[in-house]
């Protein structure tokens, strides 16, 4: 190939190729054939003869638009023939390239002119052609130019140029660039796109600015919008299509122009004020057309509008109207349908929109009214950014995926949920409005905010937020769905309760007061809907909740040692309805639960030393106890057995008088050790290889259980308490008072057998010959050390005694006391069981006063009467229930004490020791044995 730019003609040459490319670019029927030859020709005379420059580049023009004619012909006939005009293009591509090279301050701007200028006549030329028509975007007509051999050139050409003047008159290239753009935009757009990739930070600053003075202009002038129209979509084309690549770029960008335009500078000419003014509609028209630069605008939204900035944009905001038709209702609806379509930053616009709305300072501020307008405006732009959310959902039907700022809320629901527990009524109202909105579609939401507010709040005010958030999800419902039952009866705050209590058991949460929260609400919400005032709880579904979770409830309240957090559970617990079989489920698990939960609770409330607390917790106990009882029986016998058990023989027993049990540090020993302490020597004959002692081994002598330092007084309230909550459940169904069901103290009297006698011989109600105590003589030992260790078996006793005729089945108990005193006499001993036997009306008169006349008795006596008196009668009179008559509507029988007077030989062994100390008894003498004297 021969390069003609690397030659200089003489003079006389170089006037014969002037008339010989006249000649043929003037001829009407050159052929192509002679093409390459002009060519070369033309090339020789751009380098030699300046003043030819203009024909030549006309006449590459023409070169360039029979390729692009031909390409564009192949494109429609689906063809792929060669182009005969493209080998000449690369011929002319590589000497202007050198061109370029070789001398740019003198090339670059005359070549980018030319190609820029040739660039936008072709794209206008083709811009209806087939697969480029004018709703094609940049990247699709992009593609279709970039595939044409002669275009690809021309932008090679261009970008050449820029690079080249980049250091050097960049201003020129651009401005050309521009100036071509507003000719033949928006079809030329592509060609701005393109060569923007290779030159961001200067194209698009250069690009915004441009369409910023077009924005001006067209709105200044009051030309036609569609023009306006046409001249954004051209920046937003190829803004869009730069984001790709270079987003930030074009994010600093619209920052640095947005800050631009807050520039307080007052020595500016008319136009740049004009500018200023204009930027804010301007950027906001631009986001409204493309996603990409709403993104742009949007990201990390808090930076960019702080405090400070707010004020200064209210000072303009007035006059933005004129660039909206002069109509502020379109400013703010542009405004709200922006905010509507961001999909990153929206809570930043949210709060935003809030903080300025709440702000009480008027710092920043030209006047008052100025602020108050500012706060009002933002009020109203959030209000409308919720009302067009909910009409959307509810008349589109469309899910919250399809509305971007909600998707974006989506995303920062941490941050979202703690608005619920803000102090701010409104932050309060917007959280409650966006969360419910986001439940409609995912009910999960609604369960963790639920969850949280259940969990957290500590007033009121915001338990109130709780129910509002509750009711207004589900009043959506009931609109929606109107055959979900589950939903209308706000079936998912169960499983708010559900998730509540869960994360209180499966956390690692060490904080009780934070536990107690949970309940505490609880509480209060349950009262709210037991009290009938709040018209959205009516529903009852706060108590159905509640009761659905009582199993995990249950468990909480055996797990804490914590007696405010217990009786927070069981305060809870206490205001729902007494157990029954409308509103129970009947679940034989569950009711075991809280049987033995509840008497878990009882015994943390003897423990506690605050007796106004422990007489308030255990009231609570019998309340609860009382119903669940009566409701159902295996949950009495449960209790009752609970309840003793735990009292004679567990570690609450000292509350109630018993001595603290021993305990040891029984600490690991490894086998191999033990062995080495027994010596290597040989066992001799005859001699023990064994050693016995009083103790522990490895921890010495066993020691004495230290005695019981408890108040005596509380000791007496803990036994009375412990009698109340027997009593409770032992009562009968409906009764206000614990009205007691004799046949359910009779359980408590077999447990008493079954738990203190070792023995299950010869514990029937029949006491045998005095003799016969040789037989049982450790079992009755045993029985009266359990009445040593368990002072509180003697209550018990009591208990039974006074509702006749249950001690009767303790008759067992009874005899093997009555045997170790005639055994080995114990004048404390013998008075607590005359006077247990003489009120359960065992005893009938005299012998009921030996309760008061053994403490002046002589040892001797003591046994004398206990034998002669007590135990012979009731060996004779076996204390059978039978013996007992009970009136109609009595809870207690009783004994005719005409039938059942005693023989004169149970009572003479009593008078002659009367008369032996008539000297002090003798005023009761005349009163107990009267009848002997008639």
């Amino acid at each position: 190939m021969l390069h003609l730019t690397d030659t200089v003609l003489p003079p006389q040459d170089i006037m014969l190729e002037v008339r010989k490319f006249i000649s043929i670019t003037t001829a009407r029927n050159s052929q192509s054939s002679n093409t390459l030859e002009v060519t070369r020709t033309a090339l020789g005379l751009l380098k030699n003869v300046p003043a030819t420059r203009e024909a030549v580049l006309e006449y590459f023009c023409s070169v360039f638009f029979a390729a692009v004619n031909k390409h564009m012909r192949q494109i429609e006939m689906r063809q792929n023939v060669p182009i005969s005009e493209e080998n000449i293009i690369s011929e002319i591509h590589l000497v202007l390239s050198s061109f370029i090279n070789g001398n740019p301050e003198a090339w670059a701007p005359i070549i980018s002119a030319w190609s820029l200028d040739l660039l936008g006549k072709l794209s206008t030329n083709h811009s209806k052609h087939i697969n480029l028509s004018g709703s094609a975007g940049i990247n699709d007509c992009l593609q279709q130019w970039m595939s044409c051999r002669a275009t690809r050139t021309l932008i090679d050409i261009t970008a050449q140029c820029l690079q080249c003047l980049m250091h050097a008159d960049t201003e020129s290239c651009i401005k050309a660039l521009l100036d071509t753009s507003v000719m033949h935009s928006p079809h030329f757009d592509w060609v701005v796109a393109h060569v923007g990739s290779c030159f961001p930070n200067v194209v698009i600053t250069r690009v915004l600015s441009c369409g910023l003075k077009d924005f001006c202009a067209l709105k200044n002038s009051e030309r036609k919008d569609k023009k306006m129209d046409q001249k954004l979509n051209s920046v937003v084309g190829i803004l869009t299509h730069l984001a790709g690549s270079h987003f930030y770029d074009i994010r600093t960008a619209l920052l640095d122009l947005f800050m631009w335009s807050l520039d307080e500078n007052v020595n500016v000419n008319e136009d740049t004020k004009v500018q200023r003014l204009a930027t804010v509609p301007f950027l906001l028209n631009l986001a409204s057309l493309s996603s990409m630069l709403l993104k742009a605008l949007t990201n990390d939204l808090s930076q960019i509008l702080t405090p400070d900035v707010i004020p200064r944009l209210a000072l303009f905001s007035t006059d933005w109207v004129k660039y909206f038709k002069n109509d502020a209702t379109s400013l703010i609806n542009i405004a709200v349908h922006l905010a509507l379509g961001c999909d990153q930053g929206a809570l930043q616009i949210i709060n935003i929109l809030l903080d300025t709305s709440l702000n009480p300072s008027n710092v920043g501020y030209h006047s008052v009214n100025a602020a108050q307008n500012a706060k009002n405006v933002c009020r109203e732009i959030l209000e409308l950014i919720l009302e067009e959310i909910e009409l959307t959902i509810r008349t589109d039907h469309c899910r919250s995926t399809n509305i971007p700022l909600l998707t974006s809320i989506k995303q920062d629901l941490p941050t979202v949920i703690p608005l619920l527990l803000n102090s701010q009524p409104l932050k309060v109202k917007t959280a409650v409005k966006l969360l419910s909105l986001l439940g409609n579609q995912n009910s999960n939401v609604l369960i963790s905010a639920a969850t949280y507010v259940l969990h957290k709040a500590q007033t009121n005010f915001h338990l109130a937020v709780l129910v509002r958030l509750i009711t207004d999800n589900a009043n959506f419902f009931s609109k929606k769905y109107k055959n979900e039952n589950a939903i209308l009866d706000y079936g998912y705050f169960t499983q708010v309760v559900e998730q509540a209590i869960r994360e209180v058991q499966y956390s690692n949460v060490t904080d009780n007061q934070a536990i107690r929260q949970l309940f505490q609400n609880l509480t209060v919400l349950l009262k709210w809907e037991n009290s009938g005032k709040v018209p959205n709880l009516k529903s009852n579904f706060i108590t159905r909740a509640i009761r659905v979770n009582l199993l995990q409830m249950a468990i909480c309240l055996m797990k804490t040692n914590n007696f405010d957090l217990a009786s927070d559970i069981a305060e809870l617990l206490n205001c729902l309805n007494p157990p029954d079989s409308t509103n129970f489920p009947a679940n034989v698990e569950l009711t075991l639960r809280l049987t033995k939960a509840i008497i878990r609770y009882f015994f943390i409330c003897i423990a506690e030393d605050d007796i106004i607390k422990k007489q308030r917790g255990v009231k609570i106990v019998c309340r609860f106890l009382k119903g669940l009882t009566t409701y159902s029986q295996y949950a009495r016998v449960l209790a009752l057995r609970e309840i003793l058990e735990i009292a004679i023989f567990g570690d609450p027993a000292k509350y109630f008088g018993a001595k603290e049990k021993f305990k040891f540090n029984a600490t690991e020993v490894l086998l191999l050790q033990q062995n080495h302490k027994q010596g290597t020597g040989a066992i001799l004959a005859q001699r023990h290889s064994s050693v016995f002692h009083a103790g522990i081994i490895g921890q010495g002598p066993r020691k004495l259980a230290p005695d019981n330092n408890i108040d005596k007084e509380i000791i007496k309230l803990n036994n009375t308490l412990l009698t109340d909550v027997i009593k409770a459940c032992c009562s009968n169904r409906d009764s206000a008072q614990y009205l007691v069901n004799i046949d359910a103290l009779t359980l408590v009297s077999l447990l008493l057998v079954e738990l203190i006698s070792p023995d299950v011989m010869y514990n029937g109600l029949p006491w045998p010959d005095e003799e016969f105590t040789k037989v049982t003589v450790e079992r009755d030992l045993q029985i009266r050390r359990s009445f040593k260790d368990a002072p509180v078996l003697w209550t018990l006793l009591h208990l039974t005694a006074w509702y006749r005729p249950t001690l009767a089945y303790c008759s067992v108990l009874l005899r093997a006391i009555v045997a170790t005193v005639l055994a080995n006499w114990n004048l404390n001993k013998g008075v607590m069981i005359t006077n247990v036997m003489a009120l359960g009306q065992l005893l009938p008169p005299p012998l009921t006063t030996i309760t008061d006349v053994l403490p002046v008795f002589e040892p001797h006596q003591i046994t004398t009467v206990m034998r002669e008196c007590v135990w012979m009668y009731m060996h004779e009179n076996i204390p059978s229930p039978m013996l007992f008559t009970r009136s109609e509507g009595a809870s207690i029988a009783w004994r005719d004490t005409d039938t059942s007077t005693p023989n004169i030989r149970f009572t003479e062994t009593l008078r002659l020791i009367f008369l032996a100390n008539i000297h002090i008894l003798g005023s009761l003498y005349s009163n107990i044995f009267f009848n002997e004297h008639k």
